[in-house]
C-alpha cells in the first residue's frame, strides 16, 4: 500500500513539474529573498486557515444557529399548545356518576351501534358488537372517551365477510 502511495505521489509530482505555470511559480518563489519567502508562506498559511474556516467551521456555526432558532420556535409552539390544551379537548372531563353500563348502552343507541352482548367486569364493561360499520364503531368508541371519559383498555377487531363491517370485542373502563 505504501509503495502504491509513493507511486501516485511520484506521478503527481511529475505532472506538476511538467506544468509550465507551476514551473513559473517555482522560479518566481526561488527568486524571492528569504524574508519575502517567509511573507508568502505566512499568507499561504492564512489562506489555508481561511479556507478551512469558510468550508468547515462557518457552515457548522450557521447550522447551529438555525437549529437554535428552530428549537426556540418549536418550544414556543409547544408552550402555546400546552397552555391552550384545555380548549381543544386535551383534558378529558371525569365520567359522570351514572353506571358505565347505562352510559355505554345509551351512547351506543345514539350512535346506531347494536351491542350483541355485554358483561360487567368489576368497574369495567366487556362488550361484543357484531357486523358494525368500522368507521361508526371507532367514532363511537372515540366519542365515549372524549365525552364520557370511558376508554378502551383492550380491543379485538375482526373483519367479517362483508366489506366495511367488523366484529368487535372490547373492554371499557371508566
Amino acid at each position: 500500500m505504501n509503495e502504491r502511495l509513493q507511486l501516485i505521489q511520484g506521478q503527481l509530482q511529475a505532472q506538476l513539474q511538467s506544468n509550465k505555470a507551476v514551473q513559473a511559480a517555482q522560479h518566481w518563489y526561488q527568486a524571492l529573498p528569504s524574508r519575502d519567502r517567509l511573507v508568502v508562506k505566512a499568507i499561504a498559511a492564512l489562506l489555508v486557515l481561511a479556507l478551512i474556516f469558510v468550508m468547515i467551521y462557518a457552515p457548522l456555526i450557521r447550522g447551529q444557529k438555525e437549529a437554535a432558532q428552530s428549537l426556540e420556535k418549536n418550544l414556543a409552539t409547544y408552550n402555546l399548545l400546552a397552555e391552550n390544551a384545555h380548549r381543544f379537548g386535551g383534558a378529558v372531563q371525569s365520567a359522570s356518576d351514572a353506571p358505565i353500563l347505562a352510559t355505554v348502552t345509551q351512547q351506543a343507541k345514539k350512535a346506531g351501534i347494536v351491542l350483541s352482548r355485554y358483561e360487567q367486569d368489576g368497574k369495567g364493561l366487556r362488550i361484543w358488537v357484531e357486523k358494525a360499520a368500522f368507521d361508526d364503531a371507532i367514532t363511537w368508541l372515540e366519542g365515549m372517551q372524549s365525552r364520557n371519559g370511558i376508554r378502551v383498555s383492550q380491543i379485538t377487531i375482526d373483519r367479517t365477510d362483508r366489506s366495511g363491517l367488523v366484529d368487535i370485542r372490547a373492554t371499557l373502563t371508566p
